[in-house]
Order: C-alpha cells, then sequence, then structure tokens
C-alpha cells in the first residue's frame, strides 16, 4: 500500500482560499472590515439587520430610531384619525390638521406609555389599537435598549494605527515598521501581533499571502505604543523589492491583533491595513513625547503616532 506524503508548502491562510480574487482591491479596509460582500442569496436572506445595528455608526443609528419612531406614530395617527376625531375624548379641535396634529401626539404618548390624558380613547376600537400600539412600544424601545446595550458592552479594542507603514534602518539592515497605540484608559494585556504580505504572483498569476516574522510578535502591556518591525533580511518575502515593486504588484499588509481588555477580562481584536501606496522610505518614527505629571504619572500624546523623521537613504535589501 503506497502512502503518499503531503508535499504541499505550509501557508498563511486567512480565509481567502488559494484561487481568489487577483485585480487590485483591498481585502481589509481602512476602518478594519474585511472588505468581502456576499451574494448569490435571496434578499431576505441577505439581510443582517442585527449586524448592521451593532457596527453601523451611531449618527446611523440615531437617524434610524428617530425615523422609525416618526414612521410609526404617523401611521397610528393616520389610523385614529381614519377611525375619527369623535371617538376620542378631549379632542376640541375643528380643523382636521389640528385633529390630525394632536392625534400624532396622542400616538407618542401612548407608544412611549407616557398617557397625559388630554386626549384618551373613548371606544373599544380606539382603546383597542392604543393597547397595540402601547405593546409595540414596549418591545420596540427594549430592542432599541438592547441594541444600545449591545453597542456599549461589546469588547473592542480601540487602536490607533500610525499613517503610514514605513521602511526605516533597523539594526544593521532594513526593518518594515508601523507603530500601534491604545488611545483608551483601560490596559490591553497579552498583546498579539500578526503581520501578513498580499501580494501578486505574476508567475502564477494568484495572489499570495505570506507571514511577515516580526522581531517581537507579542508584549505583555500595551502601555505606550508599539512599534512593530518585520526585519528584512534574505529570508524577507519583501526583499529586494522596491517599494514601486510593491506597488505594481499591489502589495498590502495585513495587520490582525488580539489582546485581553483588563477591564472586561475578554479578548478583543483589531484588524488593518496599509496598502503599498502609504509605504514611506527614507524616514523613521519620531518618538512620542513623554512626561510626568504632577500625581507621578507618565503621560505620552498618542496623536504623535503618525509623526515621522527623515533620515538618509536606505533600501529595502
Amino acid at each position: 500500500m503506497a502512502i503518499f506524503a503531503n508535499k504541499r508548502k505550509p501557508d498563511t491562510e486567512l480565509g481567502f482560499g488559494t484561487k481568489n480574487y487577483n485585480g487590485r482591491v483591498r481585502f481589509i479596509s481602512s476602518d478594519g472590515q474585511v472588505n468581502v460582500k456576499r451574494t448569490g442569496l435571496s434578499g431576505i436572506e441577505n439581510i443582517d439587520i442585527y449586524h448592521w445595528l451593532i457596527s453601523t455608526t451611531l449618527t446611523k443609528l440615531f437617524i434610524v430610531i428617530f425615523a422609525g419612531y416618526i414612521v410609526i406614530n404617523t401611521l397610528f395617527a393616520l389610523v385614529y384619525f381614519w377611525i375619527g376625531a369623535e371617538y376620542f375624548g378631549g379632542l376640541t379641535y375643528t380643523t382636521s390638521t389640528d385633529n390630525f396634529l394632536a392625534l400624532f401626539f396622542f400616538s407618542a404618548q401612548t407608544l412611549t406609555t407616557v398617557g397625559y390624558g388630554h386626549i384618551y380613547p373613548a371606544s373599544t376600537t380606539t382603546s383597542t389599537i392604543a393597547a397595540i400600539e402601547s405593546l409595540l412600544g414596549l418591545l420596540g424601545f427594549a430592542l432599541a435598549t438592547g441594541v444600545l446595550y449591545g453597542r456599549f458592552s461589546r469588547p473592542k479594542a480601540h487602536l490607533l494605527y500610525s499613517r503610514n507603514v514605513i521602511i526605516a534602518p533597523y539594526m544593521e539592515m532594513t526593518g518594515l515598521m508601523f507603530r500601534v497605540a491604545n488611545y483608551k484608559q483601560y490596559e490591553l494585556i497579552e498583546t498579539e501581533a500578526q503581520v501578513i504580505l498580499s501580494i501578486d504572483n505574476k508567475e502564477t498569476n494568484r495572489r499570495d499571502f505570506l507571514q511577515l516574522p516580526l522581531e517581537r510578535s507579542k508584549i505583555n502591556f500595551l502601555t505606550l505604543s508599539w512599534t512593530i518591525v518585520h526585519p528584512i533580511d534574505d529570508k524577507s518575502p519583501v526583499y529586494g523589492l522596491s517599494v514601486q515593486d510593491l506597488i505594481d504588484r499591489d502589495a498590502e499588509i495585513i495587520i490582525l491583533i488580539k489582546g485581553i481588555n483588563d477591564t472586561q477580562s475578554q479578548s478583543v481584536f483589531s484588524r488593518f491595513s496599509y496598502k503599498a501606496e502609504e509605504m514611506l522610505e527614507n524616514v523613521k518614527f519620531k518618538p512620542l513625547s513623554q512626561f510626568a505629571d504632577a500625581k507621578g504619572r507618565l503621560n505620552i500624546d498618542v496623536k504623535e503616532i503618525h509623526s515621522v523623521l527623515p533620515v538618509q537613504a536606505v533600501k529595502i535589501s
């Protein structure tokens, strides 16, 4: 019985596969989201309301909540208006516009269960509809509260990445490096980094995902800033390639960082990427300003994480 050895070369699998799209595209967007949209299903199957509510911006979320609040109250006001103003006690207005506005505000008071009592349902039909609206209001606000709490309580790594990835002198060679800092007041512990180079392979006409070995892939505390360095030695995938070569081959530096939020004692993750066009040469990072305040605490300005200083010309070799 013949035994066949698996001779496939180990590679870094990010989930994009080996027979992947090799056009000029960014696999990780600038906000850390995976830049892939899944299609091919029906419209309903493609809808993920909870994910959208949790991940969208606060501005969009509040616009949706406010718009939904207005639409629901308008719909119930139209139902009440269609039934007739005479079925409501305390409704003393004479014009249709005034009656509709009064019924709109009555709907808002019913939906929120405030119930000022100035206008009240005076028939079984209107009382039934008002009861249904009160139930929908309780359920709706419970859902909205759950979404807001889910956004507030979701563990998240608040990492600030340097604006550019740079090629700078490193020991007796050069290194590909970038900086990260935690811009919140909690601490990230047991922080690990993984850096992958995504690049077009001209020979196979596919995209390769290559692990970039790091000078240091893990630190115990991310208290100040962390300059993550890939030494460019003769074993590096970018050895001998110029920045223009990386641009021509649509190179993308993909960063995956995970750590533990010491406040919540939960693992958090962060993704980011740089395109080759965001790479700088002949510069080095400027050290962050540090000083001790009156209480003896060390202060750093995390906004300086982007600052660089010029150096003599270096090569990727």
